[in-house]
């Protein structure tokens, strides 16, 4: 029994709790400096989904536009799980200087002016040991993070690029719970402009939305969601938008958190009593409707897949065309121009991959795609940021606007 206290008391002592007040509150943390000449922004949310403080925001937003007398391309990264804001390897991993060293990459690979954006929450609520059993009450904070302040803070961000110099480019990226975080920020209000510009009889155009393009990757999000979104585009009958996607789901058919963990999490957390230690709320009567779940698949068993591994929705397939070894320079100027037929080409690293939409019957042929990605191209679930990545990136951003 005392060996069993003195483990515990060791425990709670290593365990402490994250920081709930932000870590880039201060004017000379908010923004920095990187090498080649590009600058990153920080703006944090806190547990409730709320800015920690607008005035972080503005100096974000008022650098944009200073930075924007010359076209920016301008990346916001949105974290998941275990990750924020500190830089710490211990109480926030390292996900933020991943962030830096690419960003630093794109800028001297493109001779572009580049600025990013950390868009952090508490994704860790244990600054130490033990990782992994706050999973369900992070789930809901990023389900927070995703509601109306961060709505209106992507937004913001997004669209003072676009009207401070119409040459901008803004992309926004989320990854795993972060890429669920993306989803539902942008996709209510997608859903709403769509129905509007529905009922108007107006046709959508891309300056309408924050963002030239939105990548969740590895996205921890429910199916469920995107199917609504999809249906949403299917049932008023727009299949694009100038040409391209506006939002797009991209995950490794070798990710295993969210292919084999996060729906074993999802049955213990529903269906064993006290797993889901923060009760988070799950969904109860599942509709059926036999002529759509035939295409569509069904809300049950989108509710309990992630969104990248539900492969009714899937709008694309993919096969291997060729092999040829690059550098990040190489990959930026090879996906350039990447429209092949109805599908576009990835060159990346060492393989090339068409992309091409999945042939009839096929329920998703929205502007919203859902990519399964091979593991050569992304190995595993934290694998974001490699060369890879950047070329799938690179050749979406080319079939915009055409």
């Amino acid at each position: 029994m005392r060996f069993l206290l003195c483990v515990v008391a060791f425990w709670v002592s290593l365990s402490s709790c994250a920081r709930t007040s932000g870590y880039r509150q201060s004017e000379a943390l908010t923004i920095e400096p990187l090498k080649n000449g590009v600058l990153l922004g920080h703006v944090e949310m806190d547990d409730q989904g709320d800015l920690i403080s607008h005035r972080q925001l503005r100096q974000v937003i008022d650098r944009i536009k200073n930075e924007s007398r010359e076209p920016l391309l301008l990346l916001i990264y949105i974290h998941g799980w275990n990750h924020n804001a500190s830089g710490h390897r211990v109480s926030g991993d390292r996900d933020l200087q991943g962030f830096r060293e690419a960003l630093e990459k794109l800028g001297h690979a493109t001779g572009q002016k580049t600025m990013g954006v950390f868009f952090s929450w508490r994704g860790r609520t244990l600054a130490s040991f033990p990782v992994g059993v706050d999973y369900f009450h992070r789930h809901a904070a990023a389900l927070r993070v995703g509601g109306e302040a961060g709505v209106a803070a992507l937004y913001e961000l997004g669209m003072t690029a676009r009207e401070a110099n119409r040459g901008n480019r803004v992309v926004m990226v989320g990854h795993s719970l972060g890429g669920a975080i993306l989803e539902s920020a942008l996709g209510e209000s997608m859903a709403a402009k769509v129905a509007t510009a529905s009922a108007r009889g107006e046709r959508l155009k891309r300056r309408d939305f924050p963002a030239d393009l939105a990548i969740s990757l590895n996205s921890a999000g429910s199916a469920i969601h995107a199917r609504q979104l999809i249906t949403t585009f299917k049932e008023r009958g727009i299949r694009e938008i100038e040409g391209g996607p506006v939002l797009v789901s991209l995950t490794s058919r070798t990710d295993l958190v969210t292919g084999v963990f996060w729906p074993i999490g999802h049955f213990l957390g529903r269906y064993v009593p006290g797993f889901n230690w923060f009760n988070t709320g799950v969904a109860g009567q599942y509709r059926r409707e036999a002529r759509k779940d035939r295409l569509a698949g069904t809300q049950r068993e989108a509710h309990r897949t992630t969104v990248g591994h539900f492969e009714a929705l899937f709008s694309h397939q993919y096969r291997k065309t060729g092999s040829e070894k690059r550098d990040l320079s190489t990959i930026l100027r090879d996906n350039r121009a990447s429209r092949v037929g109805n599908g576009f080409l990835v060159k990346g690293e060492e393989d090339i991959f068409l992309f091409s939409r999945r042939d009839s019957p096929c329920y998703n042929r929205s502007p919203y795609w859902i990519i399964p990605v091979p593991g050569e191209f992304i190995r595993s679930h934290w694998d974001q940021w490699n060369g890879n990545f950047i070329a799938i990136m690179t050749s979406l951003m080319s079939l915009l606007g055409e």
